[in-house]
């Protein structure tokens, strides 16, 4: 379900960390139990070739909309709520 949200992220709307990176980033550190500082994060970016600086990443939170996750976490709570919706139908 997450990923299919992500795919809908523009690419290329920032020069420096796209949208759909920066929602990638709040995710992967919000889910991951392993990390436990986004410091973290970015040297497991970086290490796996995503080259993503945590000064960058501190701006673009003091600049960005919260529209982005406002309406992603409406679209998973609808898709959720129908996939829920379809198990109880189809047990009965």
């Amino acid at each position: 379900m997450v990923k299919d949200i992500l795919k809908s992220l523009p690419k290329n709307d920032y020069p420096v960390l796209n949208s759909r990176l920066f929602v990638e980033c709040w995710l992967g550190y919000s889910l991951d139990n392993s990390l436990s500082s986004m410091r973290n994060l970015f040297k497991r970016l970086n290490n796996t070739g995503i080259d993503v600086d945590i000064s960058t990443f501190s701006k673009a939170n003091k600049h960005r909309s919260q529209e982005i996750f406002q309406k992603n976490y409406k679209k998973l709570n609808k898709l959720v709520q129908n996939k829920s919706h379809k198990k109880l139908h189809n047990k009965y």
